[in-house]
């Protein structure tokens, strides 16, 4: 996988400033628009980009799909709405390190423990950091042998991975077959 230059956006920032947000009413509106064009799941996108699980199976979508982008960019604007939600900054850290993009890996990591001190994904964060930078003296004490987490995939009793997969790649197909006629 390349890098993802969405992480690092056009501000040089893998993490989006929330006071860049538009204040004013008309700025606003045409934010909104943009979100509501860009993603069709969220046609009122202040509300929809608080619910985390919507995202994360968007985003999860969009990466099915092969739009690492796109998932980062919807990732990136559902912390702008709400800082708190957890496994989207995750997913963000999962996509900057398979991405192989330790800058914007750097900053989410740093910027997830200040949010985050007591987080139960620190220790895997910092091995993962360690493999992706490994001279970096904010991972050199981490553990080398850890198993990746999948942050990037929802978290539902309902989802089931392979099968998911597998209907995903047959829908694939057919819109091609069709579209070959």
């Amino acid at each position: 996988m390349q890098p993802i230059p969405a992480l690092s956006g056009g501000s040089g920032q893998a993490i989006p400033d929330e006071s860049l947000r538009p204040a004013d009413a008309a700025a606003h509106r045409l934010r909104e628009r943009y979100i509501a064009a860009r993603f069709l799941q969220f046609p009122q996108p202040a509300h929809a980009l608080r619910n985390t699980s919507s995202v994360m199976r968007c985003a999860r979508q969009l990466l099915d799909d092969d739009h690492p982008r796109l998932a980062a960019e919807l990732l990136q604007l559902g912390l702008e709405e709400d800082r708190s939600q957890r496994p989207l900054w995750l997913c963000l850290i999962e996509l900057a390190y398979l991405g192989n993009d330790p800058a914007a890996f750097g900053e989410l990591s740093d910027s997830f423990r200040q949010r985050f001190p007591d987080a139960e994904a620190l220790p895997v964060i910092d091995a993962m950091g360690n493999k992706l930078l490994p001279h970096d003296p904010r991972f050199v004490h981490a553990v080398h042998a850890v198993i990746l987490p999948d942050w990037s995939t929802p978290e539902t009793e309902l989802r089931d991975e392979l099968r998911q997969r597998k209907l995903h790649e047959a829908l694939v197909d057919a819109m091609a077959f069709h579209q070959l006629r």
